[in-house]
């Protein structure tokens, strides 16, 4: 078992609020919304018109697959962007692991080809290669020439963050000394219908945290961090954006859909992260909130938050970006995990956007409206996902 460090030597991001890191840094230390009405397809029965389009990268000189799905190009932005900043060399970029975090995959190229079937037409079935789940992994690797080892994790809202979590322990484990590791999203019909049907979807802006809110606004993009052992990021000379502390992961076995009332599950997978990095709760100095924006995950995660923390629970601040990027599903862990790395960086912690009412039950400080300049030196980032799949990180400054 290695146990250096493990630390993230470089970020890239595609969401909502821009095409990458500097868009998404000043849109979300502004409290900008990046939500808007759908233009991508017509979904006019779906319970929400409100989402949080990310746009499309451009690719200038490189020659990408036929047929390459949105959240395929949105990952491999992100990949060429984090590996860009972390100045990774051909030779280091050629062992190093890549690990993704997706929900739908390719579901809107597969919806195509579904729908010109039931029009009577022969699509080609290269509509279907990008449905695969691992599309994205093997696109990346395959651009980055990256010959180590790879995976694709699919536990709904929380499987970036997992496969982060999964990174820190290959590199602890000795499997890879550099990881990319991230998730991509891209909306469909799907999961617009999907989550409308369960009356998840909120018509009006999302506002987690806020006793009227009435639910989520879905949202896409990519992220991806690049993970290095200490030793061989000192080695290299890299820039060194912050420690990944620890990982925890739970399951709640609960319901299908809706958490644990009391987060019980959540809880586990918070104290699971803090065993994981030898610290106590009291280190904790800002918290990342999944913050869908849902009664019911809103509350469960305020339970969970409450416990964790005890006598603290006031005054720990924490807030939402989903208010800001929407809730983009697998990529969530990690966009998340981005806003938590420049939050230590820059001192600055985002807002939850839109919340004029707060939750008083709880007795936590949900960081209203607007940003708060408050300098912390350790960030929990939590994902909770249908069926309980819970993953929570812990970031350090470096």
């Amino acid at each position: 078992m290695n146990t250096d460090d493990v630390v993230v030597t470089g970020i890239g991001i595609v969401s909502a609020l821009g095409p990458d890191v500097a868009a998404f840094r000043d849109g979300i230390f502004a409290g900008r919304c990046g939500i808007s009405p759908l233009t991508l397809f017509a979904c006019p029965d779906a319970r929400s018109q409100l989402v949080g389009e990310a746009p499309a990268p451009r690719f200038d000189g490189l020659s990408l697959p036929p047929i390459c799905s949105r959240p395929d190009r949105f990952g491999l932005r992100a990949a060429l962007d984090a590996v860009t900043d972390a100045r990774l060399s051909a030779a280091e970029l050629s062992q190093a692991a890549v690990l993704f975090g997706t929900g739908t995959g390719g579901a809107m190229e597969t919806e195509a080809y579904l729908r010109a079937l039931h029009e009577g037409q022969q699509p080609s079935s290269g509509l279907l290669v990008a449905h695969q789940p691992a599309s994205v992994t093997d696109l990346v690797a395959k651009v980055l020439h990256s010959q180590g080892p790879r995976t694709t994790v699919m536990t709904a809202c929380s499987s970036s963050a997992i496969a982060i979590a999964q990174a820190l322990d290959w590199i602890r484990l000795g499997r890879c000394e550099v990881a990319l590791a991230g998730g991509a999203e891209g909306l469909c019909r799907l999961t617009i219908a999907g989550f409308g049907a369960l009356r998840a979807t909120s018509p009006e802006l999302c506002q987690p945290f806020d006793k009227q809110r009435k639910g989520l606004n879905l949202g896409e993009g990519a992220a991806v961090l690049v993970l290095e052992s200490r030793r061989h990021a000192e080695r290299r000379g890299a820039r060194i954006w912050a420690k990944l502390l620890g990982a925890g992961m739970s399951c709640d076995a609960h319901h299908m859909t809706a958490p644990q009332p009391e987060g019980l599950g959540a809880l586990q997978a918070m104290r699971s992260a803090l065993a994981d990095a030898k610290l106590d709760a009291s280190a904790i100095g800002y918290i990342n909130a999944h913050g869908t924006g849902t009664p019911h995950n809103d509350a469960a995660e305020s339970h969970a938050v409450r416990t964790l923390l005890g006598a603290r629970a006031g005054q720990v601040p924490m807030s939402s970006i989903k208010s800001m990027v929407g809730h983009t599903l697998g990529a969530a862990g990690a966009i998340e995990a981005v806003a938590s790395v420049l939050s230590l960086q820059h001192g600055v912690l985002p807002p939850t956007k839109n919340l004029r009412d707060p939750e008083t039950d709880f007795g936590l400080d949900y960081i209203p409206e607007e940003p708060r300049r408050q300098q912390v030196d350790v960030i929990l980032s939590s994902s909770f996902a249908f069926g309980g799949n819970n993953a929570a990180l812990l970031f350090g400054r470096s």
